[in-house]
């Protein structure tokens, strides 16, 4: 039985939206005017809350959601 995702915050949803588009951590840190520090927390948050492992699989979340 999957977990009930938690809401991600709109900051979540704009570091998500750039790892689904393949920025990487410093480049994202650069785009939001955000430490490398912030963007690291804010993906471990966005892993826990949809109970993915990697970057991959976040991005996959994002694109399935996306086309739905």
């Amino acid at each position: 039985m999957r977990k009930t995702e938690t809401p991600l915050t709109r900051r979540e949803q704009e570091v998500l939206a750039a790892l689904a588009k393949g920025f990487l951590y410093k480049e994202i840190a650069l785009r939001l005017s955000i430490s490398l520090d912030t963007v690291k927390k804010h993906c471990k948050n966005i892993y826990q809350k949809l109970n993915v492992r990697n970057r991959t699989e976040a991005s996959n979340h994002f694109n399935s959601r996306k086309a739905a």
